[in-house]
């Protein structure tokens, strides 16, 4: 009740028209902006979209992508989403503990053969992300038919 009174109502009872709807509009479209970066960059890639598991735990690792290890900018502007793999194992961990979380990972990842995705940062994370949206609007040759 509080956030759509404080985002939808009030507002528009507190300030003229145009001013209300840059209150309303800014912050959702802000936040929904980094919440999608963050979170597609991690998981729509060519390695990771369209890879499964029935094991659930190897599910978690293959269908997701860190980012920028080691880095304070990536940790603090996704608010630790960057660490995307450790996160699904443990969802119920801070974020601050990932990062020690992290090393045990890859290196049972290693152990048991588990492919463990990692890119160097946002520029590499949304380059593979944006490559594997643009080969998804390809249409596939169909054997017999002309493109």
């Amino acid at each position: 009740f509080f956030y759509v009174f404080s985002l939808f109502v009030w507002p528009y009872l507190a300030f003229p028209f145009w001013k209300a709807l840059i209150w309303a509009v800014v912050p959702i479209a802000t936040f929904s902006w980094s919440f999608m970066l963050n979170s597609q960059i991690n998981h729509l890639t060519e390695n990771c979209a369209h890879a499964s598991s029935p094991h659930f735990l190897k599910h978690q690792v293959i269908t997701a992508q860190d980012f920028g290890e080691g880095r304070w900018w990536p940790t603090f502007f996704s608010g630790g989403l960057n660490m995307q793999v450790e996160h699904h194992m443990f969802p119920c961990v801070n974020h601050c503990h990932l990062k020690s979380l992290q090393p045990k990972v890859k290196a049972l990842c290693e152990k048991h053969d588990v492919p463990y995705y990692m890119v160097s940062g946002y520029r590499e994370a949304l380059r593979t992300h944006l490559k594997h949206t643009e080969e998804m609007g390809v249409r596939p040759f169909s054997v017999g038919h002309e493109h």
